[in-house]
């Protein structure tokens, strides 16, 4: 048992049985291959993600252009829309106006010349004024 217990325990056996790099270099080559690829596979990945974030930093930078343009375009057409109803007001106005004949016949004498029977117009002319 002695012997057969000397077999076992002998470093040099062990050290003769291990295959070494130079040996086997197959053993080998698939490690290596496999981290590579593990290696090119993250790479890949990294890269996907960095231009997926500058992607969408810069869509949201040209929405947001997008955005503030039609927020200048909504603030002139709301001022747009703010005069054009004072003026459709002033003419519905004038419109109620032109439809009454007490207005028609005083704005006609104002404007016009236009006399009442019975009445005599005058003219009054403006004073000059001088200047010195």
């Amino acid at each position: 048992m002695k012997a057969e217990a000397r077999k076992l325990y002998n470093p040099q056996r062990e050290e003769m049985n291990k295959p070494s790099r130079n040996q086997f270099p197959q053993a080998h080559i698939p490690q290596t291959h496999k981290r590579k690829t593990i290696r090119i596979h993250r790479i890949t990945l990294m890269i996907l993600y960095v231009s997926l974030i500058i992607g969408s930093v810069m869509y949201m930078f040209s929405q947001n252009k997008i955005v503030s343009a039609k927020q200048r375009e909504l603030s002139k057409l709301q001022v747009e829309q703010k005069k054009l109803t004072k003026t459709e007001k002033d003419l519905n106005r004038q419109v109620r106006l032109l439809n009454d004949p007490d207005y028609i016949g005083n704005y006609a004498r104002g404007e016009y010349m236009f006399s009442k029977k019975g009445e005599t117009i005058i003219i009054v002319p403006k004073p000059k004024e001088d200047n010195n």
